[in-house]
């Protein structure tokens, strides 16, 4: 069982945002005990993931709420672990990612190395010479 913490840990949201989901798409995840702290199931992570997928590409929480239905009757119909169309959607988020990250790592590759060529001036120079701006 995971926590809500653990679970917005793993989905790069925060925990509010897990708990709102768990409240407008409860009828898609497990059953909460009474009177006990939430807790998540391995199902209940990948059904979040797919509302952070649909959220992320603009769909309306109507609309997620319309394909975590259709998509809960066509699993009972199917025996697939995942649809070929959520597996798509996965990795286009997972492509978006990388796309990101990668752009981060170039800004702060480039800053790093304006960074190494101003410490490679001489101690005069460098006390003439404003340092590299760093936007970390």
């Amino acid at each position: 069982m995971l926590t809500p913490g653990q679970v917005s840990n793993s989905l790069n949201v925060s925990t509010a945002t897990v708990r709102r989901w768990s409240a407008r798409f409860a009828r898609h995840l497990s059953p909460q005990p009474p009177n006990r702290k939430r807790s998540y199931t391995p199902d209940d992570l990948a059904t979040l993931a797919r509302v952070r997928d649909l959220s992320a590409s603009g769909t309306s929480l109507a609309q997620i709420d319309i394909a975590l239905t259709v998509s809960a009757q066509s699993a009972d119909q199917s025996t697939a672990l995942i649809t070929l169309a959520d597996f798509a959607q996965s990795l286009q988020f997972a492509r978006e990612s990388i796309v990101s990250l990668q752009s981060q790592l170039d800004q702060q590759t480039a800053q790093l190395k304006a960074l190494a060529d101003w410490t490679r001036l001489s101690p005069l120079k460098r006390l003439f010479t404003k340092p590299p701006r760093l936007d970390i």
